[in-house]
This record gives structure tokens, sequence and C-alpha cells, in this order.
């Protein structure tokens, strides 16, 4: 499927439509899902459409279906509202009740770290060659990439997904969001006693991985799918040049006051903006829009780590990506030295894999990350 521009106007807001429809009919019917969210303008109609379809392919028993409506419903709710928890309970009965329909082979495990519990998946390969850890990224539930992943385990790989701090139950069992992925990601190897994997991070996740692998020996090649340098410049890009560059100096600088004076009024005047710094203040367990950003500011892969990275490498990233900025590739790139092999891949709009993590056309990515798997023999 290509990626479809224009659905509602807002960038962001067709971006998740067709997160959806990148997985083709058993995700939703795309007539429907179209003619539902057409013009969408506020993040009120955004609900009540995707709750709406969720409560629909519930009682048709089109629980795959159900589970994407149900987590685009969720996707835009504050933390303080009303059905945001709800949403997400029913987003994930919905996908275990699809994955029965499936018949789907898998284990759920909840892992003891400090002191509280991360969610993790457990899809075991019959003919197990290797071992794939895959983390999703700023906010992600794990049982949305189920669908691009499961066909992992026809090639010899068994999967473990799991949620660290800020992610899908993770968060809802009071563990925010972590730069230092490498301490949950030994904890789940350690779990299931892994002595070598593959780590694939995907969207924020691409910054995840590679953190994790730079610290984690086990992980013998690492994918960031797609590519994340600099998360704070990531998430401040989005603002209007100047009121961008002002908010960068302030932060950097520690100029607290000021730096809330000019978020707030930038929540003011952007509904995303206002939800984009709600949300990540709910994640990462700040009480400000200048606490949320300073957090993100460890949400970086400096030289001194880049330089950690000898096993395996692979970048990703798509040519028009609104959500990170293309030069985030190519300085990455440029850091990585000592890897045992660095593979880069910049997807065009010629063939389909532009937008972020390859939306519209995911199997791009999915193919490319095989075919890697089968070059550097793991």
């Amino acid at each position: 499927m290509a990626y479809i521009k224009n659905i509602t106007g807002i960038q962001q807001l067709d971006f998740q439509i067709n997160r959806v429809l990148t997985y083709g009919e058993k995700a939703g019917d795309k007539k429907i899902i179209l003619e539902k969210t057409q013009g969408i303008k506020d993040l009120s109609t955004w609900f009540e459409v995707w709750s709406s379809l969720g409560n629909q392919y519930k009682m048709a028993s089109e629980y795959m279906r159900g589970a994407y409506a149900y987590r685009m419903a969720e996707f835009f709710l504050k933390e303080d509202h009303p059905e945001k928890n709800h949403m997400y309970e029913e987003s994930y009965q919905c996908f275990h009740s699809a994955f029965n329909q499936m018949g789907l082979n898998y284990v759920i495990n909840e892992i003891p770290f400090m002191g509280l519990k991360m969610h993790s998946l457990y899809l075991k390969s019959e003919n197990e060659k290797g071992i794939l850890l895959i983390c999703g990224g700023y906010d992600s539930f794990i049982e949305e990439f189920v669908p691009a992943l499961i066909q992992f385990t026809n090639y010899g790989y068994t999967i473990i997904l799991f949620e660290g701090g800020g992610q899908g139950k993770t968060l809802k069992n009071g563990l925010t969001f972590m730069a230092d992925w490498e301490k949950p990601t030994s904890c789940v190897l350690d779990y299931y006693k892994v002595e070598s994997c593959t780590m694939i991070g995907i969207s924020w996740g691409g910054y995840l991985a590679l953190r994790a692998a730079a610290f984690e020996p086990r992980i013998k090649a690492a994918a960031a799918y797609d590519v994340l340098e600099n998360g704070f410049f990531c998430m401040t890009d989005m603002f209007p040049p100047l009121l961008k560059y002002m908010v960068r100096f302030l932060v950097l600088h520690q100029r607290k006051k000021s730096a809330n004076t000019i978020l707030e009024f930038l929540r003011k005047k952007s509904l995303i903006a206002d939800w984009a710094m709600m949300q990540g203040m709910y994640i990462t367990g700040t009480k400000t829009p200048y606490d949320f950003y300073r957090e993100l500011l460890k949400h970086h892969l400096p030289q001194n780590v880049c330089d950690r990275l000898t096993c395996h490498v692979l970048l990703l990233a798509g040519e028009k990506d609104h959500y990170i900025p293309r030069n985030q590739f190519y300085h990455l790139s440029g850091k990585i030295k000592h890897a045992k092999s660095l593979t880069k891949r910049m997807f065009t709009e010629a063939e389909g894999g532009e937008q972020h993590c390859q939306t519209g056309n995911h199997k791009l990515a999915i193919d490319e990350i095989l075919q890697w798997l089968k070059q550097i023999g793991t």
C-alpha cells in the first residue's frame, strides 16, 4: 500500500491513519477508515471516530481491526482523560484475542525490573537459528508490531519483544522512559538466558537499540529501524524556526522559567504540540515541559557511545521522515567507526519507503532487515 497524503490535512494525524492502513485489510477496512477520518481537525473527533470503529470491530469479533482502532483512539488522549486506560485495555485485549484467532504460539512474560514489571512476548521459532530482541520506541505497544514481525519466525528467528520504561504495559506498571536502555535490555537477556542475539529497535527504538548494543556484549548485531541520533533535537524540530532555536537555547542553558513560558505559548498555539508535551511528561514522569525536554537531552548517541559499537550495525531511514530530521541519518553514519560492519539504507519516495519506519510500505524495511541478517550470517 502506498502512503496516502492529505486525508485530514494535518500531517501527524495522516501519519497515524497510515500506520493502520500499512498493515492492510487485516488491520482495518481502508474504504471505511478513509471515509470516517476524512477532514478530522480536532482530537475529540479523532477519538470519537476511532473508538466507535473499535466498538464495531469488537462486536463483530474482528479483533485485529478492533485492536488497531482502539490503539488509535488511545493515542492522542492525554494522561488524565477518563478513557485513556480503558482504550489501552481494549486495544490490549483485542490484540491478544486476534493472536488467538491466528493460532499464534507465544508466551507472555512479566519480567521483574527495578521492583516493578516489564511486559514481554516470546515467540519461538520451530527451527531456531537465532534470536531477535525487539523493542519499540517512544510510547509504543509491542503488540502492534507483531503482524509485521511474525514472519521472522518463518526464517528461523525466535522473537523476544519487550516494553521498557515509558512503553505500553510497562509504563502502566510505573516505569517511566529511560535513556540508559542497556539496563532493561540486560535484564531481559538475563531473564531469557540469552547468550547471543540481534537487537532491532523500531522508531525511537533506533536510538534505544544502538545505545543498548554499545554497552551489552551479548548483542552481536543491532538495527535502527529507523535511526535516531538525538531525541532532543528530534522533538524540538516541529517548532517554527525562531522558536525552535529559542527553546533549544533556553533548555540547553537551563533557563527553566523562560523555557516554560515559551513552551506554554506553543502549547496554546498547536493542539499537536500541546498533546506532544503532555504525552512526553506522562511517559518521562516529569512535571513541566522544560523538565521533559531536559530528560530528552539524555537520549543522544555522542561519539564516545558510538565508539563502543563494535557489533554489526544497520541504519535505516526515510528521505521524507517528518519525525526524525534526515541529517541525523548522516550524522550517525559518520560517528560509527568501529562497527564490525555498517550497512546504511535511505529509502526513497520512488520506492514507497520515504516515511517514518517506511509506513505505507513497511515490507521494504522488513525485507531489508532479512537481507542484512542473511549477509552478516546471524
